[in-house]
């Protein structure tokens, strides 16, 4: 028992006896989902543990008769010597499992390490499954903490996955939507999946009470890219949010109003319907009086009071802080200095120049915390630059996937039109899948790995994401690649939004590039999630072949891809389509999938083709039978006629 919690310990043993003898709520064994332990270690005694002490029976107390409480205790003048808490339980959770909650949680933090506890670190959080705690010493509020992150699956594999994960993706993106507009920061609901083993699918979403909805949100988001719905159930635990879904009720059922209607939704082809929450209301059920007189009942309400007065003052501050400082954030996007940009890339220098594009050009550069950044310097007379920022701005600094590339500031100071964005050294796709002499550092697994990145990071953009978007401008140059391979989808100059309810749309504005433009949208401006999806296709079969598929002259690659593939794959030889700078180092089966599924994405009749969510799982398990290709239809939109015929002898 940690010397500074005598009051707690024994408060804990109050609760067990009155849980056991005078209530008739359910014995509960809490599950640890996440501990964390950081900082350094503080002395014992001290005045930093005698106020830990003090700040956490207090939050233990007050919390289940105000879940939305956070603390802050300042009594020290000295900065150091400050300490930051928060303390939520789920609020369709019983007072007294609340507060036994909450102490457990106390008791583990504050333990020795030799009971698996932190000991006596400055900083500490800890997640079970009903309740939440954490303490620091420096302040933490408002600001999501994605470092962390554990995961828990089902004990087995959906019956038929492709659908359940579907149905399951559908009502955990709803559900986070809810939560993070929700008063209690969380949301619970249920599916109709059909099936008869897996008949319906249960969902949570939940969100730390101090991020705000614009943080919850992305945190949510984040938490999805760890997901796996093919199981049974299964849960992703960050520190500031959390995700669970389960093939059986784990919640308090009559927290769900049940005047919502129910929802069909329209998926992969499929009806259902879906019931969903629209997060958890205050609980009107009678509070279980324990050993507490109306006296304390009065000076708890009066702590509170004045702690909520404390945190507002110091929002005040902060905010008055932030309006001073050089780095401003505003509608998403962090706003950084010309000064700034041009200390980090010595004044848009010719030796951080990394190239120039349609709109402009882009620079390296390093910030004063040593962080490297990339630079695009848009053109002052390009309009399409103006646009294309606009939808940066729009969409990027609204999307967070780790198969998106991160728009960290940008800057509109003086006619400069400037975005910054994360630093990624193996620059361009197409820099190393079209160069002959640098084409043998993309080996199989790491082409493997492209392909399933990038169908992740589609999925995020087409079916997680807040926004709907299509991105309209997939290609090889717009995939970038970090340190270790992965792929980063970039370039949303020419990104369109796309409603939640809606098939299709058209625009007059046809831009993209040729060759990777489905044909719908290249001749009737139609585009949808499938527009993208051919793009796919056509990016699949270049990683493949290490072949453009764009004829630009007369040599042995001149022959579109496309038709290349298919030619191949007409007369047997599909694995004769491989590139050959891989020799015989790749996956014969893996190879094979992947060219079916290229030529399956490049199909005429959009109908015909798979959405990325199908195509995700279709990478993931060889257990998902592919359909067979038709014939795709080859359009000469390129403006080049140099393209050789096919060769119909087979060789």
């Amino acid at each position: 028992m940690p010397l500074h919690l005598p009051k707690l310990f024994f408060l804990y043993i109050q609760v067990q006896i009155v849980l056991v003898l005078f209530t008739n709520v359910a014995a509960y064994s809490f599950l640890n989902l996440l501990l964390i332990c950081q900082g350094n270690n503080y002395s014992s005694p001290s005045p930093y543990e005698s106020r830990l002490g003090l700040l956490l029976e207090n939050l233990t107390l007050s919390v289940p008769h105000s879940p939305s409480l956070y603390m802050k205790d300042s009594t020290y003048v000295d900065s150091s010597s400050e300490i930051f808490a928060l303390a939520q339980c789920l609020p369709d959770v019983q007072s007294l499992n609340c507060t036994k909650c909450l102490m457990e949680s106390v008791l583990l933090v504050t333990g020795n390490l030799s009971s698996n506890g932190c000991g006596r670190t400055t900083s500490a959080a800890v997640l079970f499954d009903l309740c939440f705690l954490r303490y620091s010493d420096q302040r933490f509020f408002g600001m999501p903490d994605y470092t962390f992150h554990r995961t828990f699956w089902g004990f087995r594999n959906a019956t038929h996955p492709v659908w359940f994960s579907s149905r399951a993706r559908n009502l955990l993106s709803r559900l986070s939507q809810e939560a993070a507009n929700a008063a209690s920061k969380s949301a619970v609901g249920m599916t109709v999946t059909g099936e008869q083993s897996e008949s319906k699918i249960y969902g949570l979403a939940w969100c730390m009470m101090d991020i705000s909805t614009s943080y919850c949100m992305p945190c949510l988001l984040k938490a999805m890219e760890f997901i796996n719905l093919m199981r049974v159930g299964g849960r992703v635990v960050l520190a500031s949010c959390l995700l669970r879904f389960e093939i059986y009720s784990f919640f308090d059922m009559s927290v769900v109003n049940s005047t919502i209607p129910a929802v069909t939704i329209d998926h992969d082809g499929g009806n259902g319907n879906s019931t969903w929450g629209k997060g958890y209301g205050k609980r009107t059920g009678i509070i279980h009086v324990i050993a507490i007189s109306e006296a304390v009942a009065l000076i708890l309400f009066f702590v509170i009071f004045l702690l909520l007065f404390l945190r507002m003052k110091m929002l005040l501050l902060l905010q008055k802080k932030n309006a001073n400082s050089e780095e401003v954030k505003s509608d998403g996007c962090l706003f950084l200095t010309l000064h700034t940009i041009k200390a980090a890339t010595r004044d848009f220098s010719e030796e951080n120049k990394l190239g120039r594009g349609g709109f402009g050009e882009v620079f390296r550069g390093v910030l004063r915390d040593g962080q490297e950044i990339a630079v695009k310097r848009l053109s002052k007379t390009s309009l399409q630059g103006v646009q294309e920022l606009e939808n940066e701005v729009a969409f990027v600094a609204m999307l967070q996937h780790r198969n998106l590339v991160r728009l960290l500031a940008c800057c509109l100071e003086k006619k400069e039109k400037i975005l910054v964005y994360e630093f990624l050294p193996n620059k361009s796709l197409d820099k190393l899948l079209f160069d002959p002499g640098r084409r043998k550092q993309l080996d199989w697994g790491t082409r493997y790995k492209i392909i399933e990145g990038v169908a992740q990071g589609l999925l995020y953009l087409h079916e997680d994401s807040r926004l709907r978007v299509i991105h309209c401008d997939l290609k090889a140059s717009n995939v970038l690649l970090d340190s270790s391979m992965n792929p980063k989808i970039s370039d949303f100059g020419f990104a369109k939004l796309f409603g939640i309810n809606e098939a299709q749309q058209k625009t007059g504005r046809i831009a993209g590039t040729s060759g990777y433009m489905a044909p719908e949208y290249a001749m009737h401006g139609l585009f949808s999630t499938k527009s993208d999806v051919y793009s796919y296709g056509v990016l699949v079969l270049e990683i493949i072949t290490g072949r453009r598929n764009i004829c630009l002259d007369d040599s042995a690659d001149s022959v579109d891809v496309l038709s290349y593939v298919w030619h191949k794959w007409k007369h047997g030889q599909a694995l004769h389509a491989v590139d050959p700078s891989l020799e015989d180092r790749y996956l014969p089966e893996q190879a094979l999938r992947c060219i079916q599924l290229g030529l399956m994405c490049i199909q005429e009749d959009p109908a015909q083709r798979p959405n990325m969510g199908s195509l995700v799982v279709m990478l993931s398990t060889c257990s998902v039978a592919l359909l067979e290709p038709s014939m795709p239809t080859f359009l000469d939109i390129t403006g080049f006629d140099s393209c050789k015929e096919l060769d119909v002898s087979g060789n």
